[in-house]
C-alpha cells in the first residue's frame, strides 16, 4: 500500500534548480534513507512533502487518514510547559477520545434503550482504541522514552524554555517517537545524542513497524536501520533497494559505466574531429596540386588562362597598336 506519492516534482531557488521532474513513492513499512551531497535538497524535499514549502511544479498525495510525524528542530516550545507536559502531549488525541467517551457515559442515564445500544457500541470502540495505543500506561511509556534519550537526567519537571538547543531536540524527538505516527520523517535525529542513546534509537527504528524517511550523516547508523535508499544527485531522485552498503556497490558500478560511456563518446568525437581535419587538408592539397598542374600544362598564369577562356567563349578583345613614337 502506498502511503505517499510524489509525481513530476520540480523545484528551485532563483536560477538554481533543485529537482527536475522527479518522482517518489513510500510504501507501508518501508524504512527509507534519503542520501545525497550537501545542498542537493534533502531537507527541502521533507519541507515540500509536509506542506511547509510549495513546489514549483508537481503533485504530492498522501493516503487518507495517515498520521505524519516530522522532527522539526525549529519547533517553538511554549513557556510554562515542562518536559513531561510536552511528552504527554504526544497522546493528546487519546486524551480527546477519553473526554468523548466520558461525555457519552454521562449521557447514558438520559438515553432510550435504542440510543443506549448505539452509545455503548461507541464507548466500546473508543475503549479498544485507547487500549491498543497503551493509553493506560502513558506515564510508564513517557518515563521509558525519556530515560532512553537521557531526559531523566535533565529532569522531567524542567521548563522547556530553559533548555539548550540540544536538549530541546531530544525532547522533540522523544515526543515524536511517543506519537508513533504512520510515518516518521527524521532529519539528523542522532544530533546531540551520545552512543548509548544512539544505540537505543537504532533498536527502536529497526523494530519500528511503520514507515519512516531518515536523513543522517551517521552512515553506520543509517545502514543498520533502512532497507531502501533514495539518492539525490544532479536534480534527480533514484531508488535503490537494500541498505546503504548495497547502494554504494550498485552506484559505483553505475558510475563506472557512465564514465566509460563518456570516455568512449569523447574518443569518438576526437576521432571524428581528426577525420574531418585530415580530409580538409587532403582537399586543400588536391586543389593546390590541380592548380599547379594547370600552370605546368598550359604555361600560362591565371590571367592568361582567363583571357584564353574568354577567347574560347567567342569574345574579341581589341589589340592596341604602337603609335610609332620612340622615346629616349
Amino acid at each position: 500500500m502506498s502511503i505517499l506519492n510524489v509525481e513530476h516534482l520540480t523545484h528551485g531557488f532563483g536560477d538554481r534548480a533543485i529537482f527536475a521532474d522527479v518522482s517518489f513513492r513510500l510504501l507501508k513499512g518501508e524504512h527509507i534513507g534519503l542520501v545525497g551531497a550537501n545542498g542537493e535538497g534533502k531537507s527541502t524535499f521533507l519541507n515540500i512533502v509536509t506542506g511547509k514549502l510549495m513546489p514549483d511544479e508537481g503533485k504530492i498525495e498522501w493516503a487518507k487518514n495517515v498520521r505524519v510525524g516530522y522532527l522539526d528542530q525549529h519547533t517553538v516550545l511554549e513557556k510554562g510547559m515542562t518536559i513531561r507536559d510536552v511528552l504527554k502531549s504526544a497522546f493528546s488525541y487519546l486524551f480527546e477520545l477519553e473526554e468523548r467517551m466520558n461525555a457519552i457515559c454521562d449521557s447514558l442515564g438520559e438515553a432510550s434503550p435504542e440510543e443506549m445500544d448505539t452509545m455503548m457500541e461507541g464507548v466500546g470502540t473508543i475503549q479498544d482504541t485507547l487500549t491498543l495505543h497503551d493509553f493506560y500506561i502513558i506515564d510508564a511509556k513517557v518515563e521509558e522514552v525519556a530515560k532512553a534519550l537521557g531526559l531523566l537526567d535533565i529532569g522531567l519537571e524542567r521548563d522547556v524554555t530553559d533548555l539548550s538547543g540540544g536538549q530541546r531536540t531530544k525532547v522533540l524527538l522523544a515526543k515524536l517517537l511517543l506519537e508513533k505516527p504512520d510515518i516518521l520523517l527524521l532529519d539528523e535525529p542522532t544530533n546531540y545524542l551520545d552512543e548509548e542513546h544512539i544505540a537505543w534509537l537504532k533498536r527502536y527504528l529497526i523494530d519500528y513497524e511503520n514507515a519512516f524517511i531518515l536523513i543522517s550523516h551517521d552512515i553506520p547508523f543509517l545502514n543498520d536501520v533502512i532497507n531502501i535508499i533514495y539518492h539525490m544527485e544532479n536534480q534527480e531522485l533514484n531508488r535503490y533497494v537494500g541498505d546503504y552498503h548495497h547502494f554504494e556497490e550498485v552506484y559505483a558500478v553505475k558510475k563506472a559505466q557512465l564514465e566509460a560511456a563518456y570516455r568512449r563518446q569523447q574518443q569518438e568525437i576526437s576521432e571524428l574531429k581528426d577525420f574531418v581535419a585530415r580530409n580538409k587538408a587532403r582537399v586543400s592539397t588536391r586543389n593546390m596540386a590541380m592548380s599547379r598542374w594547370d600552370i605546368k600544362e598550359t604555361g600560362q598564369d591565371g590571367r592568361d588562362r582567363a583571357c584564353s577562356r574568354t577567347s574560347e567563349a567567342g569574345i574579341q578583345i581589341p589589340i592596341r597598336k604602337n603609335s610609332g613614337k620612340i622615346y629616349f
